[in-house]
């Protein structure tokens, strides 16, 4: 989120944050740091924000029905806000919002898009090394035939162990993201309150990639392991999107 920030700020922007903690500072952005012992809330420090009449906003994230509403609100208002939810995908952080109390319209009308992330451990430099399997076997380890392999042997990688990993064969993080753009179609189906499987399903038929998806890209670079991948997110297959 605070990448996404930096991509928009620059001085002819009033950009003011409310977090908890503020984690990161960015020069010519106002953090503002929720504090419960003074009844500093989300909604509360969202409600001073908006009468500063920012550009953009941003707001740690959104954990109960007031702040989604005051969220949405300024959103409609004119204002880039940029937010968190906890969801277990891109999918779900729709009908989490709807949870929240949220009229579907005013969802409908205000989100723009939706990206979610999960990190993976990347395999160690210093004990990488090459495996080969043939299609059929990388079959059967994804659970499903992936279209994202071609030929009958793939070549893919991982950490052997070593005093530099620890023996873990792995050494640092990297993300995997989904991301689902908000297109009329999916306005329309916002507004019939729907499921995540609803949502994902029209979002598939727009190109949408897994995070899942995602992850194996990065897989057949050499920069993590399926096991890493089948982790932290569920496949296409598990997702009801493989046909």
């Amino acid at each position: 989120m605070y990448a996404a920030l930096k991509t928009v700020n620059d001085l002819s922007k009033n950009i003011t944050t409310i977090e908890d903690p503020v984690e990161y500072k960015i020069p010519g952005v106002n953090h503002i740091q929720v504090n419960r012992e003074t009844d500093l809330t989300f909604a509360r420090g969202l409600r001073s924000i908006l009468r500063q009449d920012p550009d953009i906003i941003l707001v740690g994230e959104i954990r109960d029905n007031d702040t989604a509403h005051i969220s949405v609100n300024a959103a409609l208002t004119g204002h880039l806000l940029f937010s968190t939810i906890h969801a277990n995908d891109a999918e779900s952080t729709i009908p989490r919002l709807l949870n929240n109390g949220v009229d579907p319209f005013l969802v409908s009308s205000t989100l723009e898009l939706v990206i979610a992330q999960r990190l993976v451990r990347t395999i160690c430099p210093n004990c990488k090394g090459a495996y080969t399997l043939s299609y059929s076997e990388l079959t059967e380890e994804l659970g499903y035939p992936s279209s994202q392999f071609e030929g009958e042997q793939i070549t893919l990688y991982k950490g052997k162990g070593c005093p530099s990993c620890e023996g873990s064969g792995y050494q640092g993080r990297i993300g995997v993201f989904e991301m689902i753009e908000i297109t009329q179609s999916m306005r329309e189906l916002i507004m019939e309150a729907p499921t995540a499987t609803e949502i994902g399903q029209q979002a598939r038929s727009e190109g949408f990639v897994t995070m899942f998806e995602h992850g194996i890209e990065k897989v057949k670079i050499g920069e993590t392991t399926i096991e890493e991948v089948q982790r932290v997110a569920p496949s296409p297959e598990e997702k009801g999107y493989y046909e």
